[in-house]
């Protein structure tokens, strides 16, 4: 048993100069999406850095597939991709049994649009919960954070041509709501 011993060391010390050897020739100074990251993303948490975030789930399948499973986890509810009749007109509505969104034009600016969200008692969020609604299609994941619920109602303004809300008109985009 004496003799396992030392090749145990000596392989445990081979790793650990070959991993720090690798850390040493690698030139990209970008740290790895983590599991947490994902999790403080879907939440709305400004503990991370969005938009790089973001740019890192749309551009690795691998992130986008672990972003969508944790999502179907912890998700309320969800509006699937609707189909939509010949047009190419976008929605300015989406409705569940949990939530309903509208976009309504702001009366004083044309530029503006509020996406005002409605819960149902079916949701089960609590008043003054914060909800963020997370829009995925093929290619694109965005992530829309609402104030705080009041009597199970929150309001977002949006600017016009805004990706996320350009999404949510997207037929072909799933809402879900955490």
């Amino acid at each position: 048993m004496n003799t396992q011993q030392p090749i145990t060391e000596t392989v445990e010390q081979v790793f650990i100069a070959r991993q720090t050897l690798r850390g040493l020739q690698q030139t990209s100074s970008k740290r790895p999406v983590l599991i947490g990251d994902l999790v403080h993303y879907l939440h709305g948490s400004k503990a991370i850095n969005g938009d790089a975030l973001k740019q890192e789930i749309n551009k690795s399948l691998t992130l986008r597939r672990q972003l969508n499973e944790l999502v179907k986890q912890i998700r309320v509810a969800n509006v699937p991709m609707q189909a939509q009749a010949a047009s190419n007109e976008p929605l300015s509505e989406r409705e569940t049994r949990a939530f309903s969104l509208k976009i309504k034009k702001s009366r004083a600016h044309n530029e503006q649009l509020y996406l005002l969200l409605t819960v149902q008692p079916e949701a089960k969020l609590s008043e003054g919960h914060r909800p963020t609604l997370i829009v995925n299609n093929q290619t694109t994941i965005e992530r829309l954070c609402f104030p705080a619920l009041k009597d199970q109602q929150a309001q977002l303004m949006l600017v016009e041509g805004d990706d996320g809300l350009m999404l949510i008109r997207d037929p072909n985009s799933e809402l879900s709501l955490i």
